[in-house]
């Protein structure tokens, strides 16, 4: 069994008879956890927010190991976390200095229609982490 799935299934108990066919992809997972992680902060569900984001933490890490793991992670799940309101709030407390780093001209390509948004994300960011990146 891949890693990103026995780590799945030990972090979501609920998951454990899903992606275990030879045709689901990390990327089937990241799309089902998008939308978990958005109710998880609608329903203020630390517990829940933690779980995925650590998960998350865990697929960017893994680019030595596996740059498909890591790629997937930053497109299928990062770059959708300013989509939503919740979790575009979210960022500046969730997302680590070293992962916003990497993944920061992805949150600017998918806020392209919406500078002041980008603009005020970095700012917020900058603020609550003491980081310095700039707009």
């Amino acid at each position: 069994m891949s890693a990103w799935r026995r780590i799945a299934q030990e972090l979501f108990y609920d998951l454990r008879f899903h992606f275990n066919h030879k045709d689901d992809s990390i990327y089937s997972l990241l799309v089902f956890l998008r939308d978990r992680i958005i109710e998880a902060h609608r329903n203020n569900d630390l517990s829940e927010q933690e779980k995925i984001y650590n998960y998350a933490e865990w697929c960017f890490n893994q680019y030595k190991r596996s740059p498909y793991m890591h790629n997937a992670i930053c497109v299928g799940f990062c770059e959708h976390l300013v989509e939503d309101e919740s979790t575009l709030q979210a960022i500046p407390y969730k997302v680590k200095p070293y992962i916003f780093k990497d993944i920061q001209g992805l949150f600017e390509w998918m806020l392209n229609e919406d500078k002041d948004r980008y603009i005020k994300l970095v700012e917020e960011y900058n603020r609550v982490n003491s980081t310095d990146f700039n707009r």
